[in-house]
């Protein structure tokens, strides 16, 4: 705007969130939700309000579900998949917000690597786990090694090399974790994961002698000591042998709470954007990590991730059969004047930060899902 132009209106100095950042406003709702995650606790406890794990053990079991589909249809065809919806785990994914700005209270956060794959909710009832998306619907279903007496259900991310990779815990050991802090979750998790050896309950081959799923627990990094920062960021690649395909970098609240939906208590980063955000000492974060960047990303963060949700919303906005018969690095508009950059758009594959259906194309998804009951 020039000199000469008058502003949209002469009242915009008094407009609430005039010249408030997104990183102000960020921090602000994190104080309102803690404050409020402290206010409710006693409040929800003291009403009896039912929990997730409560409502699994009044939820039909999966194996009836299943055997009421098969029975309602008729001449199912061999290769069919069979498709669960669950009413009770739609929309129950933690999302995450970008995070705009280094928090002041940084020692206060616990961060995880995550590999690029699709969001699930891993459900362990009896002697079956249905993983399933944020819309409720199936993605993978596979028989465990042995009866389970209580329910497990498990934040995780499905990649390619047919890994869970548990990110959080919903339900764990006949405890309800969702409104208890993340410090406290993740330690529950981690003791529980090799005091259970919940590494071998699926079985890594099918009767078919074919590939199973395997399930692993991604490390946590207390960003309260310097060391366990260099233990994080400082090696390359982030996961050995660079399988599978660092997405990027989850930051929780030790506070936090397991929140439905979206949250500022939860941040995401990609690697490259480390320095530029956090600020940190030289040498903490590996040089390749910061190389290993999309032509598009030219330092200033902001306008990075303001393009990013411009070409996210675009995106979804595609209709259905393109986005899964496409991919990404090449689902290109006349409009625009360039392609978009290939690693940007397969940044876009990420599950984390907001994971959707066609997170997986669809090739890889009816793959995953061959390997059901088998």
């Amino acid at each position: 705007m020039s000199d000469t132009d008058e502003p949209a209106s002469k009242f915009i100095d008094q407009y609430k969130n005039y010249g408030r950042t997104d990183a102000l406003l960020q921090e602000e709702r994190r104080l309102r939700l803690l404050e409020k995650q402290k206010r409710c606790r006693e409040i929800e406890l003291d009403a009896g309000r039912q929990g997730l794990l409560e409502e699994l053990e009044t939820e039909q079991h999966p194996d009836e579900s299943m055997e009421c589909q098969q029975s309602q249809t008729t001449k199912r065809p061999k290769n069919r998949v069979r498709i669960i919806t669950s009413k009770l785990f739609t929309n129950k994914v933690q999302l995450s917000e970008w995070m705009h700005e280094r928090p002041d209270d940084l020692g206060s956060w616990l961060v995880r690597p995550c590999p690029v794959g699709q969001r699930c909710l891993l459900v362990f009832r009896q002697r079956i786990a249905i993983a399933f998306n944020k819309r409720g619907r199936s993605i993978a279903a596979v028989r465990t090694k042995q009866r389970l007496h209580d329910a497990i259900v498990l934040d995780c991310i499905l990649a390619n090399d047919r890994t869970f990779y548990i990110l959080d815990a919903l339900v764990l050991a006949q405890v309800d974790l969702v409104n208890c802090d993340c410090q406290f979750r993740f330690a529950w998790i981690e003791s529980k994961f090799y005091e259970n050896h919940l590494d071998s309950l699926l079985d890594t081959k099918t009767a078919q002698g074919n590939d199973g799923f395997r399930l692993s627990l991604l490390p946590a990094y207390d960003l309260a000591h310097p060391e366990s920062m260099l233990a994080c960021w400082s090696h390359y690649p982030a996961f050995p042998d660079g399988t599978p395909k660092l997405d990027g970098y989850l930051f929780y609240h030790k506070q936090s709470h397991y929140v439905y939906g979206k949250t500022p208590l939860v941040v995401w980063l990609f690697a490259f954007m480390l320095n530029d955000v956090l600020k940190l000492p030289p040498g903490v974060v590996n040089e390749q990590h910061l190389s290993d960047k999309p032509a598009r990303y030219t330092g200033n963060y902001t306008e990075y991730i303001a393009e990013f949700d411009r070409m996210q919303a675009k995106r979804r906005r595609k209709p259905r059969a393109k986005q899964t018969t496409q991919r990404m690095d090449t689902a290109t508009s006349d409009t625009m004047e360039q392609p978009p950059d290939a690693a940007l758009w397969e940044a876009m594959e990420a599950a984390p930060l907001d994971s959707d259906d066609e997170d997986l194309h669809a090739k890889e998804v009816d793959a995953m899902r061959q390997l059901e009951m088998e």
